[in-house]
């Protein structure tokens, strides 16, 4: 299954869309693309449940630093390649599987996302957020440079041999049902940390009223610097998973990105769940898009949705709902 290790986001998905026809013994020319059969349902719903889970797993750093700091992290996808070239390296390096240097990756993505918060975020904290936007988007220039001089452009991947397996007549990619895996663990415990721990509450406090939580005590800088920090390390929890399923370059998280800012406004700015639903959405919209629509045109049929929600509820599918 050559698909399994695209070239660039998305590409796995498209070229494992037009493959579902072979793959599943093919079509009828006569047959329109409109009526697909139940076989072929069933494994583009397969696709999209797959690529909706990495993007809302993509989402959740972005949707927790906004929803405590009210900062847009234009930085994000940057610190995803951080975490993936750092996971390859490291696995190169040591001969170690990248499953067991995940852990790896995600500490070094909160020590880089601490120290970015102190040195960057910190001082300007209170300015306007287009100061915010500047800053964060000067971090992700530095930090693509720098991936890019240490390990050039060209796309490089991991060797992992991973193939798929059929369940029922239905073709499932193993590298991304493993990244699907990874994000509902890492959702789960997002949440079970924000509910269960007393940092947690303090966030959550944060979050809810950030006067009121300095007027209770709460050491609001020390909860936005671990919250940013938090924030990067999710991020370099979906880059650590990004190599597991296609080859890597140093723009790759820019690609990301720009869908994940969508899946975050969509499902509801600050909420977790509405990060995963919101995924889901896009990765659905994306995957049938890409089967029944011409060249990239589900992209206006995304941004379609994503306007439509807005007008219709603009706090997002989840905004306003309770994560507990």
């Amino acid at each position: 299954m050559d698909w399994c290790f695209a070239s660039s986001r998305g590409e796995w998905i498209a070229s494992a869309v037009m493959a579902v026809p072979s793959q599943l013994g093919g079509l009828d020319a006569t047959v329109p693309l409109s009526l697909p059969g139940p076989a072929i349902l069933a494994q583009y719903l397969v696709f999209a449940v797959l690529l909706g889970g990495i993007y809302g797993l993509v989402a959740l750093g972005l949707t927790m630093i906004f929803g405590v700091m009210d900062v847009i992290n234009f930085a994000h996808g940057a610190l995803m390649v951080v975490a993936m070239y750092a996971l390859m390296t490291a696995s190169r390096m040591s001969g170690v599987s990248p499953f067991l240097l995940i852990p790896l990756a995600i500490a070094l993505l909160f020590i880089l996302g601490v120290g970015i918060y102190r040195a960057t975020i910190a001082p300007i904290i209170d300015a306007p957020q287009e100061n915010q936007l500047i800053v964060t988007f000067g971090v992700l220039l530095i930090l693509t440079s720098i991936v890019q001089i240490l390990f050039g452009s060209d796309p490089q991947k991991l060797e992992l041999g991973l193939g798929s397996f059929r369940v029922a007549g239905v073709f499932v990619p193993e590298g991304q049902l493993y990244a699907l895996i990874i994000a509902v663990i890492a959702l789960a415990a997002t949440w079970l940390f924000l509910q269960r721990t007393m940092v947690g509450r303090a966030i959550r406090g944060t979050a809810d009223n950030r006067d009121g939580a300095q007027y209770v005590g709460i050491d609001v800088p020390r909860v936005d610097m671990l919250t940013f920090g938090i924030g990067a390390a999710l991020a370099g929890l979906a880059g650590a998973v990004v190599p597991l399923f296609q080859s890597i370059t140093p723009s790759l998280g820019d690609q990301y990105l720009i869908n994940a800012f969508v899946v975050v406004v969509l499902g509801g700015l600050g909420s977790f769940p509405g990060a995963f639903v919101g995924g889901l959405v896009i990765g659905f919209i994306q995957v049938f898009g890409l089967a029944f629509l011409e060249g990239s045109t589900y992209q206006i049929l995304i941004f379609l949705v994503f306007i439509l929600v807005l007008l219709v509820r603009p706090e997002g599918l989840l905004g306003g709902a309770s994560d507990g």
